[in-house]
């Protein structure tokens, strides 16, 4: 499978180009008109426990209990919403986010459902690998490892989907930049067909110091949002364009099958991305661009975890031919 590097290369910079740019403020929660059905709100159901009580009681039923204001917030953001299409306004957005209907108290029900999907995926593959692949076979415990990670990571982000706090979206954040960085780590140690060397500790010290110093930055000196989508798109096109090369690189031990397993998998990643520059109003009040962008990405493992199937077979046979050579 033949790729032009010169027509691809430049599609990808056009995506990211995109995705780093800002996007509006949202307007809703700066209508005097939902600042006002807040306060009313709030001064009504929570200004004494029996209010709150007996209000928070003729609610729908919901997995969690959320405070009193955010139950003030949701409501009023409905109000707000039906205020601005009955005057023929677009649907405005509130704390940057577009307006979702809450099922069963999830905050946002489609990428909920998507991020478990994605975990889905990871733990399915990861069982089909253990199961093809021998514990012998170079990369085996590191392609665990890189699962265990995405795992976790979208674990916190069905979480974080959930139920919105500062504590999730910190863990949603920091874990999807680890499964990005991971990503990067292993691509780097399947370059140096993860043999225990200098460059592999320098490898492993650079990751983790990155990973330290985001986090870091992110909880004691400032929660940027532009940074942390900055930082997570870089580390993504490096490790993008990082496959392709190694694709496009002769080497033996690699068959062309799983080169085109690799090449497919990276290449819808990339495309995926795009979901992320749409910017639309939720379908059915649940499913908007990022939540599409979730369940493109579900797919992906199905791809992906074949390549390293194939991959690491083809390492452990070229390590077995090596050790008879040595005998």
């Amino acid at each position: 499978m033949s790729l032009n590097y010169r027509k691809i290369i430049p599609h990808i910079c056009i995506i990211l180009i995109f995705i780093l740019s800002e996007t509006e403020a949202s307007i809703g929660d700066d209508s005097p008109f939902y600042r006002n059905c807040v306060s009313v709100c709030v001064t009504a159901n929570c200004s004494n426990g029996v209010n709150t009580y007996d209000w928070k009681a003729s609610l729908p039923w919901s997995l969690f209990a959320w405070p009193c204001l955010e139950e003030c917030r949701y409501n009023c953001m409905w109000v707000t919403v039906d205020s601005f299409l009955r005057r023929g306004w677009d649907i405005p957005q509130f704390h940057g986010r577009w307006p979702f209907v809450r099922i069963f108290g999830l905050q946002e029900p489609a990428s909920v459902l998507f991020s478990i999907l994605n975990f889905s995926s990871h733990m399915v593959m990861l069982q089909l690998f253990r199961k093809e692949v021998p514990k012998s076979a170079p990369m085996y415990w590191v392609w665990h490892f890189h699962s265990f990670v995405c795992m976790h990571a979208w674990f916190w982000s069905s979480i974080f989907h959930s139920w919105e706090t500062p504590f999730t979206e910190k863990m949603d954040y920091f874990c999807a930049y680890s499964m990005v960085l991971c990503s990067l780590y292993v691509m780097g140690l399947r370059f140096f067909s993860a043999k225990f060397n200098f460059k592999t500790l320098l490898l492993t010290i650079t990751c983790a110091v990155l990973f330290v110093h985001h986090v870091t930055y992110l909880s004691l000196v400032k929660f940027d949002y532009s940074y942390n989508m900055q930082a997570n798109i870089i580390v993504g096109a490096l490790n993008a364009l990082g496959w392709l090369l190694w694709c496009a690189w002769p080497q033996s031990n690699v068959s062309s099958k799983s080169r085109k397993f690799c090449i497919i998998s990276v290449l819808l990643a990339i495309a995926s991305t795009a979901l992320e520059v749409l910017d639309f109003p939720p379908v059915l009040w649940a499913v908007d661009a990022h939540a599409l962008w979730h369940l493109s990405t579900a797919f992906l493992p199905l791809l992906w975890y074949r390549f390293l199937i194939m991959d690491c077979n083809s390492l452990c046979v070229a390590h077995l031919e090596e050790q008879k050579k040595l005998f």
